[in-house]
């Protein structure tokens, strides 16, 4: 049946929203803690759409089940909500999702709707994003417009009403780069909303300053100038930033050095909140996501009686899990490139085995904990690009072998990895690929051994392989202290070299009684030869494939 216009099935998702919360709602079981969750998959589907390898891989959970990445999903009818019952028939939580800033034209009834949704630039003009590549034009939604978060919450509440046990909301922060307008330099998020909040937020942070401080201190002029008299949100007759960026010369390139207001603004890290991040962006995104989430969790305790679970792309605060897509361009390690972590290494269409990303997989860890407390962090490829186009590229083996390495060395450093299924852009899935069975064999191990693998701790002690090419990391559980050190076999050439008869040494604030060995790559646990003495521990490996874990 043809589609109804944008407005009319908003505003029919609103009323069916507010049908069903006027309808007493079942008690239902909450869902699952993120603190449990071992074994991750990612699979995305739109949201009329089911993954049978789900099944066959049978994880905690997959970080986004489905997908609001199109026009459909803002009524119930687009959704297959059955498939729900099947998750939970074989224990697994079931994550809706959706993005949180890509808008359609058809979203939306009229263009001027979808304008005053839409983010701008320092001209007041809509942003297109048309590197995207989707075949009708799209931009990014204003967070800073209230009727665009309700448009947010209407399709979310949806979801929660359709049975979800969680929600990841994806690139919440992403209308803020420019597009390829603006060659990615900022020039985005300068819509009436925004300033206004601008304004708010300079008077707040500046309670004292008279006209006089506003000229000296960023360059106000008498006719453009910051009053406490006037409401912050009269953009006629208050400071218009807009104007001020004008009469500057920054209108096209705002975050310029030259303008005294730019570090006020905020440089937007996308899908990064980083605690230290005081900015206007920063201080009224992290209120504005905190209000988003805050409704949903309430909307689920409200209307279907359990509790909500939260996700975002990135590092983010108030959720229940981090999942970070792992993609290039990223901010996780400084190179001379630019292009960040390399999180699908790659040499001449090879895996490079031989690096390690322990660094980068404990970078993300300790800044989770820095801006959201101690919850998960999961590590997916996203897509589409070229780290997704590496890893489908590699040799049968070697994709193998990429789990056996990094997705051991994200365990390795108290991080968890999302085995990868499929995503929605057609991309050869993991049974094209014949991954299905070594993703059940290989997770089996994960699954047995998941008491080890959960709310673990980086140690602060050292650990010492005496075996070049070995990553060797020491976990602390938090709650119970329980001590296990993980090594990670860099030693590779088109395929791993194994390691055999070296010694492993650890300073340890207590002598472990007992030492046992386990491993994905065996079947049996060993008991490896050890001394300690005062919290020296001396122990000697006898083969390292891929990885061992040594339980202390």
């Amino acid at each position: 049946m043809p589609r109804r216009s944008g407005l009319l099935r908003w505003s029919a998702g609103i009323l069916a929203v507010a049908l069903a919360a006027a309808q007493p709602a079942a008690a239902t079981a909450g869902p699952s803690r993120a603190d449990d969750f071992v074994v991750y998959g990612f699979s995305q589907s739109d949201v009329h759409e089911e993954d049978p390898q789900v099944y066959e891989l049978d994880p905690d959970t997959t970080i986004r089940a489905i997908g609001k990445w199109s026009t459909a999903g803002d009524e119930a009818a687009d959704y297959d909500f059955a498939q729900i019952d099947r998750y939970h028939a074989q224990g697994i939580t079931f994550m809706g999702s959706g993005t949180a800033s890509v808008i359609f034209p058809k979203d939306f009834a009229t263009a001027e709707i979808f304008d005053d949704m839409s983010t701008r630039d320092a001209d007041g003009v809509p942003v297109p994003h048309d590197e995207f590549g989707f075949p009708e034009p799209a931009r990014r939604g204003n967070i800073f417009n209230p009727k665009y978060r309700e448009y947010l919450l209407s399709w979310a509440r949806i979801q929660v009403d359709g049975g979800v046990d969680g929600l990841n909301l994806d690139e919440v922060n992403a209308g803020f780069s420019g597009g390829s307008k603006y060659g990615f330099n900022g020039n985005e998020g300068f819509d009436d909303y925004a300033i206004a909040d601008f304004n708010r937020y300079l008077l707040a942070k500046y309670p004292a300053f008279t006209a006089a401080d506003w000229t000296s201190r960023f360059g106000m002029t008498g006719d453009n100038i910051l009053r406490r008299d006037v409401p912050a949100g009269d953009l006629t007759a208050n400071f218009n930033y807009r104007d001020y960026l004008r009469a500057g010369g920054w209108n096209r390139d705002p975050l310029n050095a030259a303008n005294p207001l730019a570090p006020e603004w905020g440089r937007v890290v996308a899908n990064r909140m980083y605690a230290e991040d005081t900015s206007f962006t920063a201080t009224y995104i992290r209120r504005y996501w905190k209000e988003i989430v805050d409704e949903l969790r309430a909307y689920a305790r409200r209307t279907r009686h359990r509790g909500l679970l939260i996700s975002s792309n990135g590092l983010w605060p108030y959720v229940d899990f981090n999942s970070v897509g792992m993609y290039p361009w990223n901010p996780d390690e400084q190179t001379p490139d630019f292009r960040g972590a390399d999180y699908v290494p790659v040499v001449d269409g090879h895996l490079d085995g031989a690096k390690s990303l322990q660094s980068q997989y404990r970078h993300l860890k300790e800044q989770s904990a820095r801006i959201a407390g101690h919850v998960p962090v999961v590590v997916f490829i996203d897509w589409p690009n070229d780290m997704m186009t590496d890893y489908l590229a590699l040799p049968p083996q070697e994709r193998k072998d990429y789990w056996r390495i990094f997705g051991a060395e994200a365990y390795a450093n108290g991080i968890f990895p999302a085995f990868h299924l499929k995503d929605t852009v057609g991309s050869p899935t993991a049974t094209d690929l014949g991954m299905m069975d070594f993703f059940r064999t290989h997770t089996r191990f994960y699954k047995d051994h998941r008491a080890i693998f959960k709310d673990n701790a980086i140690g602060a002690r050292t650990v010492r392989a005496g075996a070049a090419g070995v990553a060797a990391s020491l976990l602390v559980q938090r709650g119970t202290g329980r001590r296990s050190i993980h090594l990670v076999n860099h030693n590779y050439d088109r395929g791993i070299v194994p390691q055999s008869g070296f010694t492993v040494e650890a300073d340890l604030d207590s002598c472990p009684r007992r030492v046992s060995l386990i491993s994905p790559d065996f079947a049996s646990p060993t008991s490896p030869a050890f001394s300690c003495r005062h919290g020296r521990l001396k122990l000697t490996v006898d083969r390292l494939d891929y990885y061992d874990v040594i339980r202390l």
